[in-house]
């Protein structure tokens, strides 16, 4: 965990997979993050810690992958779970006010990266120092207790020490170009074709050098490539009219 303290709450979350932790103060949140927040009509300041919960590497998996039949969203009904538990059980909050999973357009990106957990990459999705492409936030939530704030990560964006750029070439769209941001159009198009090599997996993701050693299995890759998918074809569907 990234968190300075650890308390029995913590260290629940971990066994259960949830190997990303940080507790922030709302008082001391960027001006950009909480201005965000407001626009979605979150009372960021009325609560004095925001907690973000993520996994990295294939340990949740492992845990809910036998389990994904019984839910629509079994990733985020465990998390949902996994977060009151934590916070009444251990923390002893009395309110809970999730922000994500939920209806909510959560500024993720912005959030990982004030708190140092991601740095911005070609391949569209955020590297995490450690896990590289091979993380995710699980769970943003605020709560009325005051937990010792985490201390931050601090460690040099991925991409700067990488020569090889191997996510450029391993592409067959083109839409990953090192400094650029990922050609969204080319790489839904290429997704969407039938046959796709890159239907329920991102062929830059797998190429990336950093994290490898966490890299999901190819039944978690599949799964939630899956599950991308068929949304974009829900989208392509709404767009079209059909």
């Amino acid at each position: 965990m990234n968190s300075i303290y650890k308390d029995a709450g913590s260290e629940w979350l971990k066994d259960r997979g949830f190997n990303l932790l940080q507790v922030l103060d709302t008082a001391r949140l960027s001006e950009e993050l909480v201005e965000s927040l407001i626009e979605l009509g979150v009372e960021i300041r009325k609560s004095p810690r925001l907690v973000l919960l993520g996994m990295g590497g294939p340990d949740l998996w492992n845990r809910v992958k036998n389990d994904l039949g019984n839910s629509p969203d079994p990733f985020d009904d465990d998390a949902v779970s996994s977060v009151h538990t934590a916070a009444l059980e251990f923390w002893g909050c009395t309110e809970v006010d999730l922000l994500y999973p939920g209806p909510l357009p959560v500024p993720l990106q912005k959030l990982g990266q004030f708190a140092g957990w991601s740095h911005p990459s070609p391949i569209g999705i955020d590297l995490h120092p450690r896990y590289g492409p091979w993380f995710a936030f699980r769970a943003v939530f605020l709560i009325d207790t005051p937990l010792p704030p985490s201390a931050y990560e601090t460690a040099e964006a991925p991409c700067q020490s990488c020569d090889t750029r191997p996510c450029e070439s391993a592409c067959p769209a083109g839409a990953v170009q090192y400094g650029s941001l990922l050609d969204l159009q080319a790489c839904v198009e290429q997704r969407l074709l039938p046959y796709s090599g890159c239907g329920d997996r991102c062929l830059s993701r797998l190429a990336c050098p950093v994290g490898k050693q966490w890299r999901y299995s190819d039944e978690q890759i599949a799964y939630h490539g899956r599950r991308s998918l068929q949304s974009l074809r829900r989208w392509r569907q709404q767009a079209q009219g059909t």
